[in-house]
């Protein structure tokens, strides 16, 4: 199958938490984390990416208002790209989730991968397959890349999201939702897009391509953060933190 698409952009974005408690950050307003999210969307339009993703936890819990996740629903509706997205652990698919309660599927640029055992939202337009699952339980036992197909025949470009800790070759992890550098280098993905770390991971090398994007409302690390990715056909991606400005 052709693509039009023999260049890809795509922005990527995780951890907002979006009515977190604001009061450890410098003393900042209850708005603290729409104003981080407005800016980190703003800053990314700038760069005219193709597609964004957004890797778990843009709410903070799902205790979250009716007003925030209405507000969150507008303004990812107001995106001039499709959005691919996932539950992280803090607004996660138990009960009396945001996501049971809210349908942001019917947002018309918007995909959420929601289902337990994992599901591919496709972009037709760009050649794109994303896959991802939905987290019902931040535990041990989850594997937040666990049964990630195998690249679909009939895509330019395909990406995978997880959110949950990076565990490196040769280490050990009873925290939950591990993502091993070994599921990350298994994979059929062209790009990664991970969540959870707020301060941003590159893991690059000639088997994986992926990243934690940080958090674009915590400056731990480098900042706040959300990465941009360049692909070209038959040739390697370009990766570029942004810090917000």
């Amino acid at each position: 199958m052709e693509f039009m698409t023999d260049t890809l952009r795509v922005a990527h974005c995780s951890d907002i938490h979006l009515d977190g408690d604001a009061a450890g950050m410098n003393g900042a307003s209850g708005d603290y984390y729409r104003e981080g999210f407005a800016r980190v969307l703003a800053e990314i339009r700038g760069h005219d990416p193709d597609l964004m993703l957004i890797a778990g936890d843009l709410f903070d819990s799902n205790t979250a208002t009716d007003g925030t996740i209405n507000w969150a629903m507008d303004i990812l509706s107001e995106q001039p790209v499709p959005v691919v997205m996932i539950p992280g652990n803090h607004d996660c698919l138990e009960e009396g989730s945001i996501y049971h309660r809210y349908d942001f599927n019917r947002i018309s640029n918007v995909q959420m991968l929601a289902t337990e055992v994992g599901a591919i939202a496709r972009v037709p337009e760009l050649g794109v397959a994303v896959w991802g699952k939905g987290m019902v339980e931040h535990a041990p036992s989850y594997s937040p890349l666990g049964g990630c197909p195998e690249r679909p025949a009939d895509c330019q470009w395909y990406f995978g999201m997880g959110h949950g800790i990076y565990v490196p070759h040769g280490g050990e992890t009873h925290r939950s939702s591990p993502i091993h550098m070994q599921e990350i280098e298994d994979s059929h993905c062209d790009y990664l897009a991970l969540g959870h770390h707020h301060a941003a991971l590159e893991l690059l090398s000639d088997k994986a391509f992926a990243a934690y994007c940080g958090s674009p409302t915590d400056t731990i690390g480098k900042g706040a953060t959300y990465i941009v990715v360049d692909l070209q056909k038959d040739a390697v991606p370009e990766l570029t933190l942004h810090a917000i400005s």
